[in-house]
C-alpha cells in the first residue's frame, strides 16, 4: 500500500515574483539606509582595498612582507589624504581672509552694468543689497574698536552650561570624522590582511557548486571596478592639476584649492566639476575689474571639459564600466539619497559590481538589460524589430548604419537573412499571426529599394537572362529579391518570380526561351525535396538552363548538406555565393559557366589528404622541420582547408584547420601572442591542443576548391619577431611549389583512376 502523501502542483515559477521582488527590494534598501553607519565605511575599505591591492602586490613581489607591505600603502594612504586635507584646510583660511577685499570690485562692476544697461530696477536692488552688508561689516567692526583711553564694557552672562555644549560640539565634530576614518583604517587593513580567505570564503558563500561562474563574476567585477578607479583617479589628478595650473597662470586666488576641489568633485557624475567651477567664475567676477579674467576661467573650464569627456575618457575607460549614461545618473540619485555625498563618489563602483553580479546570476538578469550599456538586441533583432512595425526609415538607418564600407551582401547575409529567419521562427511558433510576414516583406522590399536605389527592386527588363525564384513563402522571395539586386548591381537584367510559379502549374505557363540561369531560393529547414522537384520540371522546359539552389537555412550551412543532383548545378549559403554563382554562370569576366561542383564534405576530405601527403613528404618534412628550428617553435605544419567555407564546430574541425581559415580570410600573415587569451579560446579544438602561440601565412595554391596555409605554433606564449615571421614567410614562397605538385600529382591520379 503507497502512505505517500497525494502530490500537490508545483507553484508557477512566476506566482508572487512581483511582490517577492518588491519586499526584498524595500529590505534591501532600508537595510543600507539604516546601517549606513557600518556598510558605508566598509564600501570605502573595499574600494581602498581595490585600489591599494595593486600596490601591496608590488611591495610583495620585491619581498617586502606581507604585513609590512599593508602597513606602508595604508599610511602612504593615510598620508596623502591628509596632506590633501591640510592643503584645502589652509586655502579654505587664506580666502576667508581675503574676501573683505573684493567687496569694492564687485560694487564697481554693479554700478557699471548699471550705467550700461539702463539702471534696471534688478540692478538697482543687488547694488543697495550690497551697500546695506557693507554698511553693516563697517558698523559691527566699529563696534569692537575702542580708543585707548576709554574703559572697555565687560558683560557676565550665565547660561547655564554654555561654554559645556560648545565644547561638546567641537569635540563631536572633530571626533566624528577621525572615528569614521579609524574604522575605515581598520576594515582596510584587515581586508587587505585576508583578501585571499574572504575570497575562497565569499566563493564558498555563492558558488552552489558552481565555481566557475563564481570566480568568472568576482574576477570580471574586480578587475572592471580596478581598471575604472584607476582610470579615473588618473584623469580626476590630471584634470586637477591642470585646472590648478590654468586659474594660477590666469591670476584666479588660491588656484590650490580650486584643482584640489576639481579632482574631488569629478567622482560626483556630470554636475560635479559644474559645481566646483562656478567658485572660481564667481571669484574672478570679484577679483578682476575687468571682465577678461571671467572669460579665460570660462574657456579654460570648457577646453578641459571637451578634452576630457570626448577623447581622454573615452580612451582610458571605453566599456570599463558597462553602464549607460542615464544608469550612471540614476545611480548617482540612488545612493546619494541612502548615503549622502559619500554615496556619489562610491555610486559608480557599487552599481558596476551589481550589474556584473546580476550577468552571472539568471534571476537578476533584468538588472543588466536595465542599467549595462550593452545592446540588448542583436543587429539582426533590431532590424527585424523595424520590419515588423513597418518602419521603412528606421529600418533604413540600421542597414546604412550595418553599410559601413559598402559590402551590401555582407548585410544581406548578416543581418537581413537572419532577421527573415526569426520572422519564420515566430511564425513556426505561432507566436505571431501569418499575415504579419506580408508586412515584414513589404518593408523589406521598401529597404532594398533606399539601399538599392531600384524603382521597382521586384522586376526587371521583360528579357532577361536570370529568374530568380521565392521557394515556398514570401519569406523566401523576399531573399530573392535581395538575391536579384545583387545580379542587377553586377549588370544583368534579372526578374524575381513569386514562390506560385514553382508549383506544377506555374512552371508549365513559364517562358524560359531567353532564361540562361534560374535560382531557387529558400529559407527552411528541409528545402532539397522541393528544390530538385523544381529543377527538374525547369530541366525539362529548358534542357541547358543552369540551375542554383539557394539553401539559406544555418543548420544546412553547417552540416555541409549541399543537395546537389543531376537537376541542380551549384547550391548556395549565402547571398554572396548566389550572386557569384549566378555571375560566373553568365560568362562574367570572360569565365565560364561551372559544372556540378562537389560537396563541401568531398572538399574537406579532398583538404585533408592533402594535409596527409604534404606531412609525408620527405622534402616537405625535412624544411618544415628546420624552419620550427629556425623559429624556435614546437612544431611547424601545412594545413589544407577548403575555400569558402566557414567554420562550424560541427564540422569538428582542429585548431590548425580554424586557424588556417582566419588566415585565408584575412589573406595575409596571422601572429597570436597567446591563443588561450585571444577571440579563438573558446574553441575546444584550441583548449585541448595545448598550442598557445602561432603565426600562419598564406602558400599561394592554384585551386579555386582548396586553400593552404603554413603555420609554426609554440607550446608557451611568445611573440615571433620580424626576422622570423619574414622566414616564415620566404619559407611558405619556397614551399608553394612542392605543394602545388602534390596537387596536380593527386588530381592526375584521381582522373587515371577514373579513367
Amino acid at each position: 500500500m503507497d502512505t505517500r502523501p497525494p502530490a500537490t502542483p508545483a507553484p508557477s515559477p512566476l506566482a508572487g515574483q512581483p511582490l517577492t521582488a518588491i519586499l526584498t527590494f524595500v529590505l534591501i534598501v532600508t537595510v543600507l539606509y539604516l546601517g549606513r553607519g557600518i556598510i558605508v565605511p566598509l564600501v570605502l575599505a573595499v574600494l581602498l582595498a581595490f585600489a591599494l591591492g595593486p600596490v601591496v602586490n608590488a611591495l610583495r613581489r620585491v619581498r617586502v612582507p606581507h604585513i609590512v607591505a599593508i602597513l606602508v600603502a595604508v599610511l602612504a594612504a593615510i598620508v596623502l589624504i591628509g596632506a590633501i586635507a591640510y592643503t584645502a584646510v589652509s586655502q579654505f583660511i587664506a580666502l576667508a581672509g581675503d574676501l573683505p577685499r573684493y567687496q569694492a570690485t564687485i560694487s564697481e562692476k554693479l554700478r557699471t552694468a548699471q550705467e550700461t544697461f539702463g539702471g534696471g530696477q534688478v540692478i538697482d536692488r543687488l547694488v543697495s543689497t550690497i551697500e546695506r552688508v557693507g554698511a553693516q561689516i563697517e558698523s559691527n567692526t566699529e563696534g569692537f574698536t575702542v580708543d585707548e583711553g576709554d574703559p572697555i564694557p565687560v558683560v557676565i552672562a550665565d547660561d547655564g552650561g554654555g561654554a559645556l555644549e560648545i565644547a561638546q560640539s567641537v569635540l563631536f565634530s572633530i571626533v566624528g570624522p577621525l572615528a569614521s576614518l579609524l574604522i575605515v583604517t581598520i576594515f582596510l587593513i584587515f581586508l587587505l590582511l585576508e583578501r585571499e580567505e574572504l575570497r575562497d570564503r565569499f566563493l564558498k558563500l555563492v558558488s552552489r557548486g558552481d565555481l566557475r561562474s563564481s570566480t568568472e563574476a568576482m574576477n570580471e567585477a574586480s578587475e572592471r571596478v580596478g581598471r575604472y578607479l584607476l582610470a579615473q583617479a588618473s584623469v580626476n589628478m590630471a584634470y586637477g592639476v591642470l585646472f590648478a595650473a590654468g586659474l594660477f597662470l590666469i591670476g584666479v586666488p588660491n588656484a590650490i584649492l580650486w584643482g584640489l576641489l576639481a579632482t574631488i568633485f569629478r567622482y560626483i557624475p556630470f554636475v560635479g566639476t559644474l559645481i566646483i567651477a562656478s567658485v572660481p567664475i564667481l571669484l574672478a567676477i570679484a577679483v578682476d575689474p575687468g571682465w577678461s579674467m571671467l572669460l579665460w576661467v570660462i574657456g579654460l573650464y570648457l577646453a578641459l571639459e571637451a578634452i576630457s569627456n570626448n577623447f581622454i575618457e573615452p580612451r582610458l575607460y571605453g566599456n570599463s564600466t558597462g553602464l549607460t549614461p542615464l544608469a550612471v545618473l540614476v545611480a548617482a540619485m540612488f545612493w546619494a539619497t541612502l548615503w549622502g555625498p559619500i554615496g556619489l563618489i562610491v555610486s559608480m563602483p557599487l552599481t558596476v559590481c551589481i550589474v556584473v553580479m546580476a550577468r552571472y546570476v539568471p534571476g537578476l538578469s533584468f538588472i543588466e538589460t536595465m542599467l549595462g550599456s550593452a545592446p540588448v538586441l542583436l543587429p539582426q533583432e533590431r532590424f527585424y524589430q523595424r520590419l515588423i512595425a513597418g518602419n521603412a526609415e528606421e529600418a533604413t538607418e540600421v542597414a546604412d548604419r550595418e553599410i559601413e564600407d559598402g559590402d551590401v551582401a555582407r548585410f544581406y547575409d548578416e543581418i537581413a537573412v537572419p532577421a527573415l529567419r526569426l520572422a519564420e521562427a515566430d511564425i513556426a511558433g505561432d507566436l505571431a499571426d501569418p499575415s504579419h510576414r506580408h508586412r515584414v516583406v513589404e518593408t523589406l522590399a521598401e529597404v532594398i529599394e533606399n539601399i538599392e536605389g531600384t524603382a521597382d527592386p521586384a522586376n526587371g527588363g521583360e528579357e532577361t537572362r536570370v529568374l530568380v525564384f521565392g521557394g515556398k513563402t514570401e519569406l523566401d522571395q523576399a531573399i530573392a529579391l535581395m538575391v536579384a539586386e545583387r545580379v542587377r548591381a553586377a549588370g544583368f537584367p534579372v526578374r524575381v518570380m513569386a514562390p506560385v510559379t514553382l508549383r506544377k502549374e506555374g512552371i508549365a505557363q513559364l517562358d524560359l526561351s531567353g532564361t540562361d540561369v534560374a535560382c531557387l531560393c529558400y529559407l527552411g529547414a528541409k528545402p532539397e525535396i522541393y528544390a530538385r522537384y523544381a529543377a527538374r520540371r525547369l530541366k525539362r522546359i529548358r534542357p541547358h538552363i543552369h540551375v542554383i539552389a539557394g539553401y539559406f537555412h544555418p543548420d544546412l550551412r553547417a552540416s555541409g548538406r549541399e543537395g546537389t543532383s543531376e537537376d541542380i548545378d551549384v547550391v548556395t549559403h549565402t547571398i554572396a555565393l548566389a550572386e557569384s554563382s549566378i555571375t560566373a554562370a553568365l560568362g562574367a569576366e570572360g569565365e565560364t559557366a561551372p559544372g556540378p561542383t562537389p560537396s563541401s564534405d568531398e572538399t574537406r576530405l579532398a583538404a585533408r589528404a592533402l594535409s596527409a601527403q604534404a606531412a609525408a613528404d620527405p622534402a616537405i618534412a625535412h624544411a618544415l622541420r628546420r624552419l620550427a628550428q629556425s623559429a624556435g617553435a614546437t612544431v611547424a605544419m601545412v594545413t589544407v582547408v577548403p575555400l569558402g567555407e566557414e567554420f562550424a564546430e560541427d564540422h569538428k574541425s582542429s585548431h590548425a584547420e580554424h586557424l588556417a581559415r582566419e588566415v585565408l580570410a584575412r589573406k595575409g600573415t596571422l601572429i597570436i601572442e597567446d591563443l588561450q587569451h585571444s577571440p579563438y579560446a573558446h574553441l575546444r579544438s584550441v583548449v585541448e591542443s595545448g598550442v598557445r602561440a602561432y603565426a600562419g601565412v598564406p602558400v599561394a595554391l592554384d585551386d579555386r576548391q582548396m586553400g593552404a596555409v603554413l603555420a609554426v605554433f609554440d607550446q608557451e606564449p611568445r611573440l615571433y619577431e620580424d626576422a622570423q615571421v619574414n622566414r616564415i614567410e620566404q619559407s611558405a614562397q619556397l614551399l608553394a611549389s612542392d605543394l602545388q605538385s602534390l596537387l596536380v600529382r593527386r588530381e592526375a591520379e584521381e582522373k587515371e583512376a577514373i579513367d
